[in-house]
């Protein structure tokens, strides 16, 4: 299935967010024999992801006024 992540994907992503500080361990538990851990936005993360989002509004409302000026078709 197109943009479903695999399970290595998701858990590479996990170990560099933790490696760099954006997220950490909240808590773990064990579910029927399995190890299962969430996981915590840090400040620093919060601060990145606030950064982000501001970055893609910002060229979103660039995006925005492009297709006003070309009456709506890109």
């Amino acid at each position: 299935m197109p943009g479903t992540l695999r399970a290595g994907t998701l858990y590479s992503a996990l170990d560099r967010l933790l490696a760099n500080g954006t997220v950490a361990v909240d808590r773990e538990e064990v579910v029927d024999g399995r190890l299962r851990r969430y996981y915590r936005l840090t400040s620093d993360g919060s601060g990145l992801l606030g950064a982000e989002a501001a970055r893609m509004a910002a060229n979103a409302r660039a995006a925005q006024r492009r297709l006003n000026l070309a009456g709506g078709t890109a």
